[in-house]
């Protein structure tokens, strides 16, 4: 999970890399940030021309050595990339990110086709619900330690801060590696997918008018979300002048909240349906980001009840958002409809920060006052993510309930709504629960 976090597109400890160590411009921290959705854009290319040959089991453990290599090279370049030179130095980390955001990409997807080969459905919920648990104990306990190391080693020796943390996340992936290897297959021959799959599988697509609607929201909602969602790391270290310390526990507060109310969300997505729920925590969750047009340097208090709020609420569009699309994908098109669903979404999400990036350079290169420009992206950040809600109205899910209904039960919710933030919580692995027979 250390090295998962790391691999997260605008991560607190890349931002920090990329912004506070060698200073790149916004708009090269935007393409790199990009660089993960445009790998996931590649392999929709990869991965049939893969799966044609080799099992995903096999995908899936090449691609995370060589994920490895990627990392390993990047802590080793570490001390000879220069600092005062952004355009040299943006240019090899561009090629290492790169790298990295290629292999990455398709150890995910090929993942996420693998693990349903060998978890029985009747014992999917019970596992995963304890494997999230402890990946989530693990994230938390690393972004702690993460960040008190960044803090501690900051103002002495960056550099070799960033080669400890880079390093030890590479410690932690090598054991999964090796565990993995050892997960027994499903049957003596490895399963590969024939040309003459994919071929049926593309016009079973072709017809499902509510999966294609759900990837046009995916790919609205994206770039809303990373137009300027990325930099609000690189706000708070460089021009909120917050400490890397402060900026861990705002991830941890987020992450705990989502963690905690995720069980809620599962009971309340069975009983409402996933769609209504989502479009609900979409508003719910940008209309007090609102609040950081308030934000500006020393008075920074109300970002810790705003990211647990985040957390909390987007917890349940996330595991909404797995349990629609796979409402959504015909069943006998599996493999494929994930990998369209990442590349359809991922090339809009890519495109995203490098125009949001340019904009912010634009903008300073004209002297615009840098709280303006935070405050400013805010509203049009949060404006656009909501506006996208539009789109998910049109996709049809069976079954459903109103949107006032699921406003009227979140009256009940005030427990768990007195934790108050924004974040979400990536490395959970969803699953769709099997009804009791």
């Amino acid at each position: 999970m250390p090295l998962v976090f790391l691999c997260q597109p605008g991560n607190f400890i890349i931002a920090m890399l990329l912004s506070q160590v060698f200073a790149l411009s916004d708009t090269l921290f935007g393409l790199i940030v990009s660089l993960p959705y445009w790998a996931n854009v590649l392999q929709l290319v990869a991965i049939p021309l893969l799966s044609q040959r080799w099992s995903q089991k096999r995908i899936t453990l090449t691609f995370a050595w060589l994920n490895i290599a990627c990392w390993f090279a990047l802590a080793a370049a570490l001390p000879y990339i220069p600092i005062n030179n952004p355009d040299v130095s943006g240019r090899i980390l561009f090629w290492i990110f790169l790298a990295g955001s290629l292999t990455f990409s398709i150890v995910a997807v090929s993942w996420t086709s693998w693990v349903q080969e060998w978890t029985p459905a009747r014992l999917r919920g019970k596992y995963f619900g304890r494997r999230n648990r402890a990946a989530q104990v693990v994230a938390v306990a690393f972004v702690i330690v993460g960040g008190q190391s960044l803090y501690a080693l900051a103002d002495t020796s960056p550099i070799q801060a960033f080669q400890i943390v880079i390093a030890f996340c590479i410690l932690f992936r090598t054991y999964s590696i090796i565990a993995q290897e050892h997960i027994l297959s499903t049957s003596a021959k490895p399963q590969h997918e024939s040309r003459a799959d994919w071929n049926a599988q593309f016009q079973l697509l072709k017809n499902a008018e509510g999966f294609k609607r759900f990837v046009a929201f995916g790919a609205l909602f994206g770039f809303a979300t990373n137009l300027f969602g990325p930099f609000f790391n690189v706000f708070m270290f460089r021009d909120l002048g917050m400490p890397v310390t402060h900026v861990s526990w705002l991830v941890v507060l987020a992450t705990s909240a989502g963690a905690i109310s995720l069980p809620a969300w599962g009971a309340m997505l069975d009983r409402f349906g996933n769609k209504p729920v989502m479009i609900f925590t979409i508003i719910a969750w940008l209309l007090p980001g609102y609040l950081w047009l308030f934000v500006r340097p020393g008075h920074t208090l109300i970002l810790y009840p705003l990211w647990a709020w985040g957390g909390l609420i987007s917890a349940g569009f996330l595991l909404g958002s797995f349990n629609l699309l796979l409402k959504l994908v015909p069943p006998s098109a599996k493999t494929l409809s994930i990998s369209i669903h990442v590349a359809a979404t991922a090339l809009a999400t890519a495109i995203a920060p490098i125009i949001g990036g340019s904009v912010l350079d634009t903008f300073r290169e004209l002297g615009v006052d840098r709280i303006t420009v935070i405050h400013g992206a805010t509203f049009i950040h949060n404006t656009v993510v909501i506006a996208s809600a539009i789109a998910l109205h049109r996709v049809v899910e069976p079954a459903t309930t109103s949107l006032m209904q699921v406003v009227g039960a979140m009256r009940s919710y005030r427990q768990i709504g007195a934790l108050l933030g924004l974040s979400f919580l990536s490395q959970y692995t969803f699953f769709k629960r099997v009804p009791k027979q």
